[in-house]
């Protein structure tokens, strides 16, 4: 009986013990399938975090890429500036990456081709009338350094000179030259005005700005501004719009042309590889027997001496012309001389090859315009451009010219012709009293052989502001 009970127990046990190991491992299967589960779930949790920060390690380093270079652009300025401040924003921005784009490749690598000949030519007389060097790129901006440039204004050469503005810096435009287009000349006339608008303002970003709207615009937007000494960025907004992108056009062009290598802008060839040599003429040459000396075409001696109008250099001992001799390899030096200094080139006296009854109706200047005439025949009958016949009889492409008596002769005079010989004295002055309206500048204008520089230099002034009944000396020739 005692061995019955001993094995129903043990049975019992056996069933019980099998039923409690069923239980753990029901129990441990769910606690390995929730384990595995919540395991998958961080897993998956840790490949989104991590696939989100390597997307967020993208993001920072594409804009970590685009604040580098802004900082190497904000470096560069800070590198090559000098005298004129340099600074870096939006509006600079916006022109430097077009002048950098792949687009402006060709004509960037032009403009780096005309800067290798016209260059040295601005950076001595900039030198020489103590202006800086970075002055130099506004003739970019202004002419695309394209000396036969014609603005829909009416201006004219490499540093875009208006007619009367010309004629008030001494460059002389008639039949046979017009100095707007010269590289010498030119640039001396853009450095006398950039001394006076720089004396007047005491501001190079101001004296640069006003070279593209006037000195009288600066004037009127400091006036409206309320500012006494503004930088051209606090009176901006007060200038002509062309005028507010028109100095961010020329930072960003001084540091296109300035870092040209770094973004891949070469340097074209532009046909005027050569070395120049300049020379003083005193009597007339014919180009074409200059040309054939050096073996250069007519066109390409042309290239390096774009004013003149004609094969024939008027030149004298009274009015001296330059010439740009390319120094050519294979040059004849025998008839190099001759061309030079042939005795027998035939006068290109003004207006030689107009009819007789033009040249004595045109004695006094001027020529009356018979039916059937135009504008364009007027012009080529005197040797002399339409343009100029515009400028000086205030003409537009509408006007009517038929009977009208219109000035076709207006060359320079030579100064002081039948004056007196100046004593060797020094400079004589003139006073003047100071009016209401009267600024430097126009005071300067007033008196031939004075400057704005001049005006503050002999009287003293460290600004711009006169005051009325104010007793200044003036300059005079």
């Amino acid at each position: 009986m005692k061995k019955f009970y001993l094995r129903v127990f043990s049975l019992s046990a056996i069933s019980l013990l099998s039923h409690v190991y069923a239980q753990e491992m029901m129990v441990r299967t769910a606690e390995e399938e929730s384990i595995s589960f919540l395991s998958e779930a961080v897993s998956d949790q840790k490949r989104g975090i991590v696939a989100g920060l390597d997307s967020l390690k993208k993001w920072s380093a594409e804009a970590e890429a685009q604040m580098d270079e802004d900082s190497l652009i904000n470096m560069r300025m800070r590198q090559i500036q000098r005298t004129i401040p340099l600074v870096y924003n939006d509006k600079i921005k916006f022109y430097l990456d077009k002048y950098i784009s792949s687009n402006y490749n060709p004509y960037m690598s032009k403009l780096q081709g005309l800067a290798h000949h016209y260059f040295p030519i601005f950076e001595s007389i900039i030198a020489e009338n103590s202006l800086p060097d970075e002055v130099k790129y506004l003739a970019v901006v202004e002419s695309s350094l394209d000396p036969h440039l014609v603005s829909t204004s009416g201006a004219v050469g490499l540093w875009q000179f208006m007619y009367g503005t010309a004629k008030g810096y001494d460059l002389t435009m008639d039949s046979n030259v017009d100095e707007r287009k010269d590289p010498y000349a030119a640039c001396y006339a853009a450095c006398r005005y950039f001394s006076d608008a720089y004396a007047e303002f005491d501001d190079w970003l101001l004296a640069l700005a006003s070279y593209n709207c006037g000195r009288g615009a600066v004037r009127r937007a400091i006036q409206r501004s309320g500012f006494e000494r503004p930088s051209f960025w606090e009176l901006a907004p007060f200038l002509p719009t062309e005028t507010q992108n028109y100095i961010p056009k020329y930072i960003a062009m001084t540091y296109a042309l300035k870092y040209a290598k770094e973004y891949g802008i070469g340097q074209s060839n532009v046909g005027m590889d050569w070395s120049v040599k300049s020379l003083m003429l005193d009597k007339n040459v014919d180009l074409r027997q200059v040309a054939e000396a050096v073996n250069l075409s007519l066109e390409e001696l042309k290239r390096f001496n774009p004013s003149y109008k004609s094969t024939i250099v008027n030149a004298s001992l009274d009015k001296p012309r330059r010439l740009l001799l390319p120094q050519t390899s294979n040059r004849s030096d025998s008839l190099l001389y001759a061309a030079l200094n042939n005795p027998d080139v035939l006068s290109a006296a003004n207006y030689a090859h107009v009819e007789k009854g033009a040249r004595t109706s045109s004695s006094s200047g001027r020529y009356k315009v018979r039916s059937g005439e135009t504008i364009s025949t007027v012009a080529a009958k005197f040797g002399v451009s339409v343009q100029n016949l515009r400028a000086w009889n205030g003409l537009t492409a509408k006007s009517n010219i038929l009977g009208r008596s219109l000035i076709v002769q207006k060359e320079e005079s030579a100064r002081l012709a039948n004056a007196p010989a100046k004593k060797a004295s020094g400079p004589r002055y003139q006073n003047h009293t100071v009016r209401k309206g009267d600024t430097l500048s126009d005071i300067a204008n007033k008196y031939n052989g004075s400057t704005v520089a001049q005006l503050k230099s002999d009287n003293n002034i460290k600004g711009a502001t006169l005051q009325i009944g104010q007793k200044l000396k003036v300059r005079t020739l």
